[in-house]
């Protein structure tokens, strides 16, 4: 037998195990539609093409606001406008700051959940070359000291 008889014909995608999760995908699907339409708004005020628009804005109105006597000098109309519509973005920010603290923590506890299985697996993987070392008669006590040492140092037993 060779090992292409051996070999798998699709190549194995390692993003598809099963308990690998995506967090992304997995906030998103818990987002109401309100809540998204805020992030992609919090998400885009936060771009500085964002701050260029408003700093042209006003640079605009305040031209035009002093050539046509429209808006004079201090400006009531234009300030007016800014503080309702700072009002409503803080609002906007604080569903979006939300929902990326939420999407944090959902990340921090699969990785937590991730690192958990990983640390046990290689336990296991431990112990098993340890066994296989005594049944093929290698002295192994060294290294049952050293594994022995890091628990030690670790707290873990």
């Amino acid at each position: 037998m060779s090992v292409t008889d051996i070999a798998p014909s699709a190549p194995i995608d390692v993003t598809d195990h099963p308990l690998v999760h995506d967090v992304n995908a997995e906030h998103t699907e818990s987002l109401s539609p309100v809540e998204r339409i805020c992030k992609r708004i919090a998400d885009s005020t936060g771009a500085p093409l964002a701050l260029a628009m408003a700093i042209v804005f006003q640079f605009v109105w305040i031209i035009i606001g002093m050539a046509t006597k429209w808006d004079p000098f201090p400006f009531v109309f234009l300030l007016t406008i800014s503080n309702v519509v700072q009002l409503i973005l803080i609002f906007i920010l604080a569903v979006g700051q939300r929902q990326s603290s939420a999407h944090a923590e959902l990340r921090a506890e699969h990785d937590h959940d991730s690192i958990s299985r990983l640390l046990y697996h290689q336990e296991l993987q431990e112990n098993l070359l340890l066994q296989i070392a005594t049944k093929i008669e290698c002295d192994v006590s060294d290294l049952r000291a050293t594994v022995a040492k890091l628990a030690a140092a670790d707290g873990v037993r």
